[in-house]
This record gives C-alpha cells, sequence and structure tokens, in this order.
C-alpha cells in the first residue's frame, strides 16, 4: 500500500514555536521534519517494503521524492526544501491523485499523510469553496491521514477540523471501496506543540495503520511462519452481512495449473515474507535457486554460518515457491470460513526481476472463481481420467472463452472493453475478426453475469456508428455493422452463451461495385 508524505511548506509553517522545555528554536516545519524522519524509521523496521513518495505544497505542488523504497534519499531531501506561500490544499491534493493514477493506477489501495499546520488560510466561506473543489472522492482506494503540528488548544486548529474530518471521510467514501476491505483515515492531533508531542502523534498513527501481519502457512506437515505485506484488511462481499477477518493460519487446500485458474478478481494482493532470525523477516525476496548446505550437519545441529545466513537455513516458503514456479501451478489457500486466496510465483517488475511468492486474496463466497463451481466443492483429479481430463474441466464455461477475460471490478474496466469493440467498428472491414472476437467474448461474459442490458447498449452505439460512416467507407462496413447490432439483439439466441457470433459472408469487391 504506498504512502505519499504530502507536507506543508507554507509561510505559516516556518512561524517560530517557543519551547520553555528547550533552549533550540524550532518552527512547526523543523517539528514536522522529526515527525517524518520517526515514520520512515519506523518503517525501516516493520515495513521496509513500502514505497513512500514526498509532495510538498503551498499554493502548487511539487514532487519532492518520488515513490522510493529508500528512505534516506527522502531524510536527505527534508532540510533543502525551500518554503512556498500560502496553503492551497486542494491543488495539492489533485496534484496527488495524477501521481498516483500515473504510478499505480487505479486499483491499488494508497495512503495520504497530511501534514499542515491548521491554517487553512481561508473564512468559513472559502472553506465550503475548499470543499466544493476538492477532488474528492477519489478514483482509486485511498486512506487520508491528517497530522497537525499545531498546539491542540489553539483557535485555527478548532476552525480546521470540520475542514480535516471532511477531508478524513470524503477520501473514504470512494465508490470503489464497496468490498469493505479499506478502512477509513483518521485525524492524529498531538498532545501539545513540541517535537516529543508530535513524534507521539506520529508513532500512534504508525502503530494503528503500518502494523504487521504474521501468521503461519502449513501444508500438511508443512508449516512456516511468515508475514504478509502489506497487512491484509477485514472484508466484506455485496450481498454478505458478513464482515470476514484473515485466520491466523492459512491453510493449502490443494494445487491447480495455472492456465485451469485463470485471473479471478482478487480485493488485494499480499507478498510472502518467511521468517527468518527470529521474528525479523531481512530478506525482501528469495530466489528457489539459491544454493543451500546439504549434508554437512547432523541432525537438530547446525553451524554458525548456517544460522547466520538465511539462505543457508530451510524453509517451506522456498519449497513451495519453487514448486510453483517451475510447474506453472498456484495453490488454493483457505483463508477462513468460506474464504479463499491463491498463492502463485510472481517475478518484480523491475531491473532486478526478483521473484516472490504472492497472496491473491479472493473475494468471500466459495464462488469466487464461477468457472471453477463451488470452491468448497473442489477435490483431485480422477483416478481413471486421461492426461487431458484432469480436474477442473476446461469447458465452454471457461472463463477466458477463448481468449482475455473480462474482469469488471471498476466501471473504468467495462468502458475500456466497450471503446475497444467501437475502435474495431470503426476500422471495418480490416478489423472484421478482430470485431466479432471481442464482441463474443463481450457477450459471454455479459450473460455470464446476467447483463443482457450491456448487450442492447452495444447494439445501439453500433447503429450510431453506420450512421458515423465516412461516404467513402465500402458498403460492407455499414452491413458488417448492422449484422452484428441485429446479431447483439436477437432473443432467439440472448442466453445461448455456447452461441458465436460470426462475420457476414458478402462478395462485395471494387469490380462489384462499378458496376
Amino acid at each position: 500500500m504506498p504512502t505519499v508524505i504530502l507536507l506543508d511548506v507554507s509561510l505559516s509553517m516556518s512561524r517560530p514555536v517557543p519551547l520553555t522545555d528547550n533552549p533550540e528554536n524550532h518552527t512547526r516545519y523543523t517539528i514536522a521534519t522529526a515527525a517524518i524522519n520517526t515514520f520512515l524509521d519506523y518503517l525501516a523496521i516493520h515495513a521496509k517494503l513500502e514505497y513512500v513518495a514526498l509532495v510538498t505544497f503551498s499554493s502548487v505542488y511539487e514532487v519532492s521524492v518520488p515513490f522510493t523504497r529508500e528512505y534516506d534519499s527522502i531524510k536527505a531531501k527534508l532540510p533543502t526544501i525551500e518554503e512556498g506561500d500560502k496553503t492551497c490544499i486542494e491543488t495539492a491534493l489533485q496534484g496527488v491523485n495524477q501521481i498516483v493514477l500515473n504510478e499505480w493506477g487505479y486499483q491499488t489501495p494508497v495512503q495520504i499523510i497530511l501534514i499542515t499546520d491548521g491554517s487553512v488560510g481561508v473564512g468559513p466561506v472559502g472553506r465550503n469553496r475548499i470543499i466544493s473543489t476538492l477532488p474528492l472522492p477519489p478514483t482509486y482506494p485511498l486512506k487520508l491521514h491528517v497530522l497537525p503540528v499545531v498546539s491542540p488548544h489553539d483557535v485555527t486548529l478548532q476552525q480546521a477540523m470540520p475542514l480535516y474530518q471532511k477531508l478524513v471521510d470524503l477520501a473514504g467514501n470512494v465508490g470503489n471501496n464497496s468490498s469493505g476491505n479499506l478502512s477509513r483515515g483518521a485525524i492524529y492531533c498531538p498532545d501539545q506543540l513540541s517535537v516529543p508531542g508530535v513524534i507521539t502523534a506520529m508513532t500512534r498513527l504508525c502503530e494503528q495503520q503500518y502494523q504487521e501481519f504474521w501468521c503461519s502457512l502449513k501444508c500438511g506437515q508443512l508449516e512456516a511462519k511468515v508475514q504478509l505485506f502489506p497487512a491484509p484488511q477485514p472484508a466484506s462481499h455485496d450481498g454478505l452481512a458478513a464482515s470476514y477477518t484473515l485466520s491466523q493460519q492459512l491453510q493449502v487446500i490443494g494445487f491447480l495449473n495455472q492456465q485451469d485458474l485463470g485471473t479471478p478478481i482478487a480485493l488485494s494482493k499480499h507478498l510472502v515474507i518467511p521468517q527468518v532470525q527470529g521474528n525479523i523477516p531481512n530478506r525482501d525476496h528469495y530466489d528457489p535457486k539459491t544454493p543451500t548446505k546439504e549434508g554437512t550437519s547432523t541432525e537438530g545441529t547446525s553451524t554458525e554460518d548456517d544460522i547466520s545466513d538465511p539462505s543457508k537455513v530451510p524453509n517451506f516458503c522456498v519449497l513451495l515457491h519453487g514448486a510453483l514456479k517451475v510447474e506453472g501451478m498456484a495453490a488454493i489457500v483457505l483463508l477462513g470460513p468460506e474464504w479463499w486466496g491463491t498463492l502463485s510465483a510472481w517475478c518484480e517488475v523491475s531491473r532486478a526481476r526478483r521473484s516472490c511468492l504472492l497472496l491473491s486474496i479472493l473475494r468471500p463466497g466459495a464462488s469466487a472463481a464461477p468457472w471453477l463451481g463451488a470452491l468448497d466443492q473442489l477435490g483431485p483429479a480422477d483416478d481413471n481420467a486421461t492426461p487431458t481430463e484432469t480436474f477442473p474441466v476446461r469447458s465452454w464455461r471457461s472463463y477466458s472463452g477463448g481468449g482475455s477475460g473480462c474482469a469488471w471490478a471498476r466501471p473504468h474496466a467495462l468502458l475500456a472493453d466497450v471503446q475497444k469493440v467501437l475502435r474495431h467498428a470503426r476500422k471495418l472491414p480490416d478489423k472484421t475478426q478482430h470485431l466479432f472476437k471481442e464482441l463474443n467474448r463481450l457477450r459471454r461474459a455479459a450473460i455470464s453475469l446476467g447483463f443482457s442490458e450491456l448487450l442492447t447498449c452495444v447494439g445501439a452505439a453500433l447503429k450510431r456508428e453506420i450512421a458515423a460512416l465516412p461516404s467513402t467507407a465500402p458498403p460492407e462496413c455499414a452491413l458488417q455493422l448492422a449484422h452484428a447490432a441485429a446479431a447483439l439483439r436477437d432473443p432467439r439466441n440472448a442466453l445461448d452463451i455456447k452461441h458465436t457470433l460470426t462475420p457476414l459472408t458478402s462478395n462485395f469487391s471494387v469490380s462489384s461495385m462499378s458496376h
């Protein structure tokens, strides 16, 4: 869960703070710097895989440090930041939205820590204007925390608190957070305007929002202590009143070929980090090809080199990761009552190209992957089955439908699939085969989900494309579009998922058109 530190560098942050118990002259900015250093030190110990970006703002915003895991670079940047003019929170949040969407997209949960001095710089009318122009709720899952560097008895804080609370509420009211797997942010007011007081507030934020999650991963007689990063959140699902909390023991109940599993919708994804040397996982990733020391120690004993070097200590996670990667398989994991997930080998998209074990948490309920049937009824392959009939049997109910699947977890994903159909429609007759391939993919997904209204809308859109055809377009374009629109709305095959739409066979050519 990436984090953006949104730091106020307006003129008011440079005001001196009289501290009777400390002869040093502090400003609100230097106190904020101490709080940020505390936050980074906490991450270096408990969440060192967290990506953090530093964004400063006054009337404009600036990306001082892009997303990184090198926390020292942020510490080194803080003393060199120049002060700005006035505070403009709405501009800062608009900039953060652009940064997050460009870097992480619409589906990655993000946390923002807004550090300011409680001065919003406007009166009640201005605050209402700010609320009306805020880019909230965002189009991605978000938790916003506010850390005001101000005395709790300051009048400016009392005036700014309604705005801060509105920020937190709007950020947590995300339309794509209906799954309930992301809690809201909070306001962390210091007990006093001092370095210890603000650091205490920041420590409270860290302990509540960046806690570690440890559990055991078990498969048969093999078991290992692991950490899930980022820490999973309780989840709920539309239509189910119960809230689901991850168990402290994850049980591997079986294995599937990755092709048979497909790509079910995941509420969240987490790195599985094995425990090494006590409770401190000092390796971010691991490679199944890492050599281990065998035959050099007797049972129940190990050398000092084996203990100091994690690569020489046997670990079940390394064994499981290597098996899944080599065999091209995924493990089905029981997360709790009526809740499942998948484990797979995942390659990090970076220069290092390091591979790791990835846990994908599926939607609660046995129908999280409908093409497999009920997950609580999966069983081993039949001993009498031929090699081409292994379980689960792949049929016309396949998720992919002969191509890549439609995952409409967000509105923009559905819009992208419809736009792809229209792009092919505008490039007829060259893209005729591509058009009907996309239409069949869209049609199967819509029928599977009971979304028949989509087919009617796509048919109407194809009709509009006919009217928009240029005068130089071949007659075949209009014929193919009219045929596709009629086929989508044909009541005879409206619910037949096995029916395949095919292009209209025509004999139009340049010579026949000339006659």
